[in-house]
């Protein structure tokens, strides 16, 4: 370690840390830790922990300033845990440093490590506590006496969070097999929770799935005491934030993770550890949401932060389209959430109308326009539907995209003045969908084609095309736009043959541009041309477990069979794993899609499976003619 009087031996001009290439200002701040105010000393750790340690980031002047920081850890009056803190994460947050500047950093800290252990007495458990972390990078040369040190620290220290970090340091360091064996085993029957939790974890991170029902037991039963810290935003540096490893060994058993959910639930949900076991067990594997949504009912009366309620809510939104089997007290729960002035209470009553619950009608004073939507589209009542549609802050693409034609025809007038008063490009859109020919639309789609919008007017131009309009106003926005970019290319599609002259343009992208945009030239080409020999190539070689990929396998889907061949395996697995393909990431305040794109994929796989076999039987059969699905 090294005293304040030598930081002037150091070039900080030339070590760049988080906010500039000047690290002229590290020396201040470190020699401001030995202040005896403890406001300012507070003040200073701030500014260290966002230049030298930004969001886990390790900088060259964090290296430089490690062996300043220790002695400051053994010297200083105040802040000496917060000190420490920023040494454990000078070798980096990760389980192993990355090399470079991490590894360099991760050197020096062990370096200090046979100078600091004597901090594992400190009177103050958070001392100790961050001391655990830094005796985590002793080096091969202070392993043993390390060891020794915090094999006494996990015996005596009264801290449980001391004692229960010990055992998970000791577990990566101890060399010797025989107690690096015993002690986690010996530990799950100790009398503190949160060493017995950190035991269960570090036995289940070495098992096999489907895991130990004890071991489970033991992780759900100790793993709800507060004593065992799981917050997400708390890392162990050396060793990984405990939520995530919960969450990747919960992962691999999703009855496990049940188990935990509901035990940790039942415990008080403390920081939502249980409700985010239970969203990521619908976001890992198929066909849970009924556990998600019957464990997130269970967890809805907790007590929760802001964020901690805006997750749970956001979780209930996702998953609720998909279970079948609801617990009555759900919507009581919601809708003590959901009442004017409460948190997150637009959360909540878009969550109700999904539910299909009246009351969000009946109780709720002045219901949020989004969730009107969603019980229209949910309850299919002519009633709630023409009440969203009316709202005066409408936003009904919900409910838009759940209209059939002869629905729409019962809405018509209402349909009609909403996209007098409020116009969107979905709206406009959805009336080329439902075919409906009207005079006084298309007076109104033409007058809106001449807007300033140019998405609104490219939208209201198609779709007056596709009811017989015509088509060269659409043409003309289309040109003008493709040329520019490939944004259009969708509306091009949509507008068919007619679209034949823009061609060219559209022929320009099958090879140019991002993902999204070879997948929409693919398809715009095909509903143009109806010919798919162009359109498959592009499609088949984009096909695959992501947004992209799945919208391109939806389309080969309507282009029909034959499928190309090697595709057949990934269809069926798409078709018949158990665990989701496709990340979901559908928002809280969702736009018009419901469903998550890995059930996308895996319908989409099993229509196409299904489509190959009649292909087959049939001796082959060409795309089938129409253009569905615009």
């Amino acid at each position: 370690m090294r005293s304040p009087e030598k930081l002037d031996a150091i070039d900080w001009s030339s070590l760049y840390h988080a906010y500039g290439a000047d690290g002229s200002d590290v020396p201040r701040w470190i020699r401001a830790l030995y202040s005896d105010d403890a406001h300012r000393v507070d003040m200073v750790l701030g500014e260290l922990f966002n230049s030298v340690l930004h969001q886990g980031s390790v900088y060259p002047a964090t290296v430089a300033a490690v062996p300043f920081l220790a002695h400051g850890a053994v010297h200083a009056v105040h802040g000496r845990a917060q000190v420490l803190a920023l040494l454990a994460g000078a070798g980096g947050h990760g389980p192993e440093p990355q090399p470079g500047d991490e590894e360099e950093g991760c050197a020096m800290v062990g370096a200090e490590v046979s100078g600091l252990l004597h901090l594992l007495g400190d009177g103050d458990p958070q001392v100790r506590r961050q001391m655990v972390r830094v005796a985590r990078r002793a080096t091969r040369a202070t392993v043993p006496v390390a060891v020794r040190e915090l094999t006494t620290v996990y015996e005596r220290d009264p801290a449980a969070a001391v004692r229960a970090e010990a055992l998970t340091v000791l577990t990566r360091l101890d060399a010797d097999p025989r107690s690096a064996h015993r002690r986690p085993h010996d530990a799950l029957t100790d009398s503190v929770a949160a060493v017995r939790a950190v035991a269960a974890l570090e036995l289940l991170e070495q098992a096999q799935a489907p895991y130990p029902a004890d071991l489970v037991g033991i992780l759900a039963d100790a793993g709800g005491h507060s004593e065992f810290d799981v917050h997400r935003l708390e890392f162990f540096p050396g060793v990984g934030d405990t939520d995530s490893r919960v969450a990747d060994v919960l992962a691999e058993d999703a009855d496990a993770a049940v188990a935990v959910a509901r035990s940790w639930i039942a415990q008080g949900d403390a920081e939502g550890r249980g409700s985010r076991r239970a969203m990521e067990l619908s976001d890992t594997w198929r066909d849970r949401e009924n556990d998600t949504i019957a464990l997130l009912t269970a967890a809805l009366p907790h007590e929760k932060s802001p964020w901690d309620l805006f997750e749970l809510l956001g979780g209930i939104i996702k998953w609720l389209p998909g279970a079948t089997h609801l617990d009555p007290a759900l919507g009581d729960n919601l809708l003590a959430h959901g009442v004017e002035g409460a948190s997150m209470a637009e959360q909540a009553q878009l969550a109700l109308g999904r539910l299909g619950d009246e009351r969000l009608l009946t109780v709720v004073p002045d219901p949020d326009p989004t969730a009107l939507a969603a019980l229209a589209a949910r309850t299919h009542r002519p009633d709630h539907q023409r009440l969203a549609l009316r709202h005066p802050a409408a936003r009904p693409d919900e409910l838009l995209t759940r209209l059939t034609p002869d629905s729409a025809r019962t809405l018509w007038p209402d349909l009609k003045n909403l996209l007098h008063h409020r116009r969107t490009p979905t709206l406009a859109r959805r009336f080329g969908d439902w075919g409906i020919r009207d005079p006084e639309l298309l007076a109104l789609l033409d007058k809106i084609a001449r807007s300033d919008d140019t998405e609104l007017a490219t939208a209201a131009a198609v779709t007056a095309a596709r009811l017989d309009a015509t088509p060269n106003p659409a043409l003309r926005l289309l040109e003008r736009r493709l040329r520019d970019s490939g944004w259009s290319l969708k509306e091009a599609g949509r507008l068919g043959p007619a679209a034949a002259p823009l061609l060219p343009l559209v022929e320009g992208y099958l090879a140019d541009g991002d993902e999204w945009t070879r997948m929409r030239a693919a398809e715009a080409h095909w509903r143009i041309t109806g010919d798919a020999s162009k359109a498959v190539p592009v499609l088949t070689a984009l096909a695959g477990p992501h947004p992209v990929g799945v919208r391109a396998l939806q389309t080969l889907l309507l282009i029909g069979p034959p499928f190309p061949p090697h595709l057949q395996p990934l269809l069926r697995h798409w078709a018949t794993t158990e665990r989701r393909q496709v990340s979901s990431s559908n928002l809280v305040f969702p736009g018009t899609e419901l469903r998550p794109m890995d059930d996308q994929l895996r319908e989409t796989a099993r229509q196409m499976l299904a489509g190959q076999g009649r292909s087959n039987s049939a001796g082959g059969v060409g795309p089938p003619g129409g253009r569905a699905g615009l």
